[in-house]
């Protein structure tokens, strides 16, 4: 992904429909591209989640603990777990068109009720956003079409 420029949306713009073209294959990043500000948000998402992955104790360990899935109202969302005691991760994923209704609203939330409670003396960030989630709102978070939340205990 990183060899073909594609963690900041770098386009291919060589005609490789002849596989025996010339230009096959040869179609070299441009890097100037990550100066546009969409670009870049996209390089900084990508980035967090490689550094977050490089990290993670969690993410070190083989067991996933699904705490949530939601199949109703053609919805496919799914919560789950990685890691134990204190150093667990959790990704809430909507695999659907369904959106929070009016998630924009400061009241909007989608409910995970098995969400892990947290420790004294810890919070959860939200790694994606890179902020860290009001008491409040943890498990609470309204959820976009086609969105994936990463949160950490910290």
């Amino acid at each position: 992904m990183i060899l073909a420029g594609d963690e900041f949306a770098d386009q291919h713009d060589l005609d490789i429909s002849d596989e025996h073209g010339p230009n096959k294959q040869i179609d070299p990043v441009k890097y100037e591209r990550m100066n546009e500000d969409w670009r870049r948000r996209i390089f900084d998402y990508v980035a967090r989640l490689v550094k977050f992955r490089i990290k993670s104790p969690a993410l070190a360990v083989n067991d996933t603990i699904f705490i949530h899935t939601d199949f109703e109202d053609s919805k496919r969302v799914l919560a789950w777990q990685r890691g134990y005691g204190e150093n667990i991760v959790v990704v809430v994923a909507n695999f659907s068109d369904y959106g929070t209704p009016n998630a924009g609203d400061s009241k909007a939330e989608y409910v995970i009720p098995n969400f892990p409670k947290m420790p004294t003396g810890k919070h959860w960030r939200e790694v994606t956003q890179d902020r860290t989630v009001a008491e409040a709102r943890i498990g609470r978070e309204p959820i976009y079409a086609w969105e994936a939340k990463v949160y950490e205990l910290v």
